[in-house]
């Protein structure tokens, strides 16, 4: 009893965690072994990306979307386990609300779909940046069960909306969720954007 009891809180551990906060016009500095920056040159910002891990950014300039997943994403982008970032410049003049507001809105109806369990959820403000976080499972009938947890910030100052997505298999979660959480941690963003 007293190993079971030990396991469900290990596993509850690894599955919760928020990342902390962002990070804001920090001079990028050395990488450990394994890892290096990547540039995200179109919103002026950089992410730590595993050694042997894809990158690549689809859309318009306006609202690019960067991928950084362990294996290439398939013509649909798809992929098992990786973040995306989903970038919404004038995010008024694009979805009818403010920055702020649709990173709320986003977040709201992000865990309640059909085979989806909410797992957590957290909501700041620091200065211009609204940070909205929310975690859960999703569990489709045709597909392996996964573990998504989402991010949207938004700057309130610039109308600008970052959606952070990293997701992985449930079985993969704990392990993913070290390298995922570490990326969204460690990820430095200019703060006029």
């Amino acid at each position: 009893m007293l190993r079971l009891l030990l396991l469900c809180t290990l596993l509850l551990s690894a599955l919760a965690g928020p990342a902390r906060a962002q990070q804001y016009n920090v001079p990028l500095g050395t990488m450990p072994a394994g890892w290096t920056w990547q540039v995200l040159p179109e919103i002026k910002a950089a992410m730590p990306l595993p050694t042997g891990w894809y990158f690549k950014v689809t859309g318009e300039k306006g609202a690019p979307t960067y991928y950084l997943t362990p294996e290439e994403t398939d013509e649909n982008d798809e992929f098992q386990e990786g973040l995306s970032v989903q970038v919404v410049r004038k995010a008024k003049g694009k979805t009818g609300r403010p920055a702020a507001d649709y990173a709320e809105l986003l977040m709201m109806r992000a865990g309640f779909g059909s085979g989806q369990t909410q797992l957590e959820k957290t909501a700041t403000v620091e200065g211009p940046f609204y940070k909205r976080t929310v975690r859960y499972r999703e569990a489709p009938p045709e597909a392996a069960t996964r573990i998504v947890y989402q991010m949207a910030l938004a700057n309130a100052k610039t109308d600008t909306l970052y959606l952070l997505t990293f997701e992985a298999p449930e079985a993969a979660w704990p392990a993913a969720w070290r390298v995922g959480e570490k990326m969204i941690q460690a990820w430095v963003l200019d703060a006029r954007q």
